[in-house]
């Protein structure tokens, strides 16, 4: 004769949970680690194309300014001063810290992003002109991308926050979408110092 199925008491489980004990801040860094990995092989295109170069960048082409985009650079470092006080902000329950550390994030990203369109839209050469010009572009495009992509998800964020989504219990999507911030500002370091610091010193 079978016996009946053991009831188990759930009840002491917590129902929200944040950090590293939740499912959703694992994936996020299972999805950091691939994006990172596609970075990684634009580096290496980049230094692959190089290789295979008798000149680099090729004749006429001037290497990169170092003004703006390092300017530029200090900008989007800046933007993950505000997200990281957002971020903690709502952690002691301060929803006013979190919107308006979004709000600075937000900025200076959008800022990163003025700037990189105005730095582009005087170069001369276009994607498809040569290799250097293709892998440039891919590389500057599929940041800007993230960057991009990143602001418009913080900004739903905001709007989540302003309308008291968001608590010092339930905040575990700012937190990815901070752990995905700082990625983002991160992941572009190795790219400006191959971008435009690698053509003068290599």
């Amino acid at each position: 004769m079978s016996r009946g199925a053991a009831t188990i008491d759930v009840g002491h489980l917590p129902n929200l949970v944040s950090g590293s004990r939740g499912t959703l801040w694992w994936s996020f860094v299972l999805l950091l680690v691939i994006e990172a990995t596609v970075f990684a092989t634009l580096i290496s295109g980049y230094f692959y194309l190089r290789m295979g170069a008798a000149e680099w960048p090729p004749p006429g082409i001037s290497p990169p300014d170092l003004a703006l985009p390092t300017f530029n650079t200090l900008i989007l470092i800046l933007s993950s001063v505000p997200m990281y006080i957002a971020d903690k902000g709502i952690t002691q329950g301060k929803v006013n810290r979190l919107i308006w550390g979004g709000i600075g994030a937000i900025a200076l990203a959008t800022i990163f992003l003025v700037l990189k369109a105005v730095e582009y839209s005087g170069v001369d050469y276009r994607w498809d002109d040569h290799a250097y010009g293709s892998i440039v572009w891919l590389i500057i495009g599929f940041h800007s991308a993230h960057v991009a992509s990143v602001v418009l998800k913080t900004m739903a964020m905001m709007v989540l926050a302003w309308r008291g989504y968001f608590n010092e219990r339930r905040h575990i999507g700012i937190q990815v979408n901070g752990l995905y911030w700082h990625f983002v500002v991160f992941v572009w370091l190795p790219l400006y110092a191959v971008l435009y610091w690698s053509p003068r010193i290599l």
